[in-house]
């Protein structure tokens, strides 16, 4: 595929110093990298840096000017094999962007001599592009994109691209480029269990989280990295309410479940009611393996009979890294609102768990397929036109349910594997950073 790029010299001397090389047409490259842009009324000026970088081994840097709508990349193609895996790497340094994830992003796709997409036995049509994801940025400015992708069988070329778009005065500094040929992702399978179980008889938050022994062990024997468990267990069916059985976190209640975490070497997950000072919440607590406390999460989106009984709203989307991958939680109705699930999964969720008095289970499946989750969900229900207890995939499909009550399910899966979500869409995880639009949604 021939690559044609314009640049304007005038411009170009206004925007650089002078100590930068100039890339003046498709005739000059660097190290095989070429400029490119869609259209030469929205190309940018293109700046070559033979000695600075992020090891001062030279860097590629694109710049707009105040015009908005600006489009470029630097380009290189490749020679690959078909059906070998390929490692790219990139790192970004920025200015003036007021979107990094949407401005700058690196770009990967196969194809044969002739610049052609090929045939992909993986999706059953043409080959579509990958994006490795972003990493948090460095103590000096860098944020380095990595992954690992398999070439298609009939692939012949590999093309990478660095781009920045749509920024007026934005600038990205491209540097560490590589891109070369590595062993295929290493597996993370984990195995995710959801329990169907309602506490009766209790008379205490300890009675109730009691109960929830055997199905720990349940889960255990199953060989389960991560349990979920249901909604405001420890006031379940024992009389207790929001500020009866609202206790501080640690307190009782979790230093019980971190033992039973502990005892049976997974991490632990439901809901409780949590009192800090004037405030109480419905927060989602894990507790891990190691018997301590991993993380809180404080329900943002409260049903209308959680407020109204002055039940206090959460603010923040943590996400925790474990021994398997980065999790996160979220509570009910947070279900019913799409922010929550991209908040968690933008913070790089892999995994969400989510304790639920019950939703409508269609939801469950748009929070998985828009935000290339797997959701775990724990509910007391079994209509089946109601929240389900199991493990949803990246497909949005139910892949395990439990159909009795006192029921432990579990699914194993595997968090490395690259998920093609229908053809014509190819690696949707790796579209969603940089193609969710860059806009404050009007209130």
């Amino acid at each position: 595929m021939k690559v044609k790029t314009f640049i304007s010299i005038s411009l170009f001397l206004i925007l650089f110093s002078s100590n930068w090389s100039l890339a003046k047409d498709v005739d000059q490259e660097w190290q095989g990298w070429r400029p490119f842009s869609p259209r030469e009324e929205i190309q940018p000026a293109f700046a070559i840096r033979e000695k600075s970088g992020r090891e001062g081994k030279g860097s590629l840097v694109i710049r707009h000017d105040a015009r908005d709508g600006l489009y470029g990349a630097w380009s290189k193609t490749f020679e690959v094999e078909g059906d070998i895996h390929y490692r790219v790497t990139a790192f970004a340094k920025t200015r003036n962007l007021a979107t990094p994830r949407a401005n700058r992003y690196v770009e990967l796709y196969f194809h044969d001599l002739e610049g052609n997409y090929v045939h992909d036995a993986r999706l059953g049509v043409r080959t579509r592009p990958f994006y490795p994801l972003d990493e948090p940025e460095d103590s000096h400015g860098w944020t380095k994109f990595s992954d690992i992708f398999q070439a298609p069988a009939t692939a012949t070329h590999a093309t990478v691209r660095l781009h920045l778009r749509w920024e007026p005065k934005g600038e990205v500094e491209w540097g560490g480029m590589a891109f070369v040929k590595s062993p295929p992702r290493k597996p993370r399978k984990v195995r995710l269990a959801a329990v169907n179980f309602r506490p009766k008889g209790g008379k205490s938050t300890l009675d109730n989280c009691r109960q929830l022994a055997p199905f720990v062990e349940k889960a255990a024997a199953k060989r389960a990295d991560l349990v979920v468990f249901g909604e405001c267990i420890t006031t379940m069916n024992n009389g207790l309410d929001h500020v009866s059985g609202a206790e501080a976190i640690p307190g009782p209640a979790t230093k019980y479940l971190a033992s039973l975490s502990d005892k049976h070497d997974l991490y632990l997950v439901t809901s409780l009611f949590e009192k800090d000072g004037h405030k109480v919440y419905n927060t989602a607590v894990m507790l891990g393996p190691d018997g301590e406390l991993v993380g809180t999460y404080r329900k943002l989106c409260l049903a209308r009979g959680e407020y109204r009984k002055g039940i206090a709203p959460g603010s923040d989307f943590p996400v925790f890294d474990t021994r398997f991958g980065k999790v996160g939680m979220m509570i009910c109705f947070d279900v019913h609102m799409p922010e929550v699930a991209r908040g968690i999964a933008a913070n790089g969720a892999e995994v969400i768990a989510m304790p639920i008095m019950g939703g409508h289970p269609a939801l469950a499946k748009a929070r998985s397929i828009e935000n290339q989750i797997f959701l775990v969900t724990s509910t007391y229900s079994l209509n089946d036109d109601w929240m389900q207890t199991g493990v949803w995939d990246l497909d949005g499909e139910l892949r395990v349910r439990a159909t009795t009550q006192d029921e432990v399910v579990v699914q194993e899966v595997d968090l490395s594997k690259q998920h093609f979500w229908r053809a014509n869409i190819g690696d949707f995880k790796g579209r969603l950073r940089h193609e969710r639009p860059p806009v404050d949604l009007p209130n």
